[in-house]
């Protein structure tokens, strides 16, 4: 291991957690001051070994990620699939949260012994156009066995599939972006500013982000573009679609919009996407809906509400058997220590 301890690492780790420096203290049992800690964090002082590992502790991480060293951030991907560029700083601080959050999450994988192993099932093949896309959404419907209903939690299942979904801080004009952990955790980080998105949203961009980890597109193609009709076909298969509203339409109603937001979970804008892109309505009636409803109401507020919940679980319950472990574990140290 590299024995430089890494001050910048500390910083980073308490506020992540949202821990004061007192709090900090608290769990250390105060074999430490405040002040010896803010020093730490700006590199006057350095810590002894056996308070790093205590540290490491008391804020959920391993040792060495105190060092420098542990789950590194694809940055260069991290800067690709957001079609906002982040400038080079929060570039910067994006990577060393995700950093941070992933290492925290992959230490309670081990502890739990609950790690997830993540298979592409779309590793092999290569996508160019809008029909390839849509077949690669497709083919990932069958081999994740969804069917071609509704999916009720976007993020329930991506989690099941071994991706880790963090919130993060971001600029208000980025709801996500995608990454990968050390080239074999893949990353889906979401805005933590959840005033900023709707539902519909949130969960057309953990599909948008999806495509960006498993789709090959090739270099010539407009990425965002690409990843927009995969999200749309795997949120709204287009033989589903089809079945709902008809192949071809010459007008398409608010009210049964509205119904299928509701059912499919799906923003009426992004609705009226694939409604043009399967060619069911015409060119002049999509711009009828952008022009007439849509650009006066982004936000989509009074045309229904999307029954459906997007909460990311999976770290809060490894979190919990953790913790449950931790106890059973202590329990049974002082039932040996009162038999001694």
């Amino acid at each position: 291991m590299n024995n430089e301890f890494n001050s910048n690492r500390l910083r980073i780790a308490r506020n992540t957690l949202g821990m004061s420096l007192d709090c900090l203290v608290d769990q250390l049992g105060n074999a430490v001051t405040k002040q010896a800690i803010s020093k730490y964090e700006r590199g006057l002082m350095t810590p002894k070994p056996a308070l790093v590992q205590r540290m490491a502790d008391a804020l959920g991480v391993k040792e060495a990620y105190l060092y420098g060293k542990g789950v590194e951030i694809d940055i260069p991907m991290l800067r690709s699939t957001s079609q906002d560029r982040l400038t080079d700083e929060e570039e910067h601080r994006l990577a060393e949260h995700l950093a941070c959050v992933a290492e925290r999450y992959i230490l309670l994988e081990e502890k739990t012994k609950l790690q997830k192993r993540f298979f592409n099932p779309l590793a092999n093949i290569t996508v160019g156009n809008k029909d390839e896309a849509e077949q690669a959404a497709i083919r990932l419907r069958k081999e994740w066995q969804i069917g071609s209903g509704e999916i009720p939690s976007v993020a329930r299942l991506l989690e099941r599939k071994g991706i880790r979904i963090f919130m993060a801080p971001m600029p208000d004009h980025i709801l996500g972006v995608s990454t990968w952990g050390s080239r074999i955790y893949p990353i889906i980080a979401l805005s933590d500013n959840t005033e900023n998105t709707t539902v519909e949203r949130t969960r057309f961009t953990l599909a948008h982000e999806l495509g960006h980890l498993l789709l090959n597109i090739r270099p010539e193609c407009d990425k965002e573009r690409i990843c927009n009709q995969f999200a749309g076909t795997l949120l709204m298969p287009p033989q589903t679609l089809k079945e709902e509203i008809g192949e071809k339409r010459t007008l398409l109603t608010l009210e049964e919009m509205i119904d299928l937001r509701m059912v499919y979970g799906m923003s009426i804008a992004a609705l009226i996407h694939q409604a043009y892109d399967l060619e069911i309505i015409s060119e002049d009636h999509y711009n009828w809906w952008f022009d007439r409803l849509i650009n006066n109401n982004r936000k989509e507020i009074g045309w229904g509400r999307c029954i459906m919940s997007e909460t990311i679980g999976r770290e809060r319950r490894l979190k919990s058997i953790a913790e449950e472990k931790k106890r059973n574990h202590d329990r049974g140290e002082k039932k040996q220590r009162i038999k001694k």
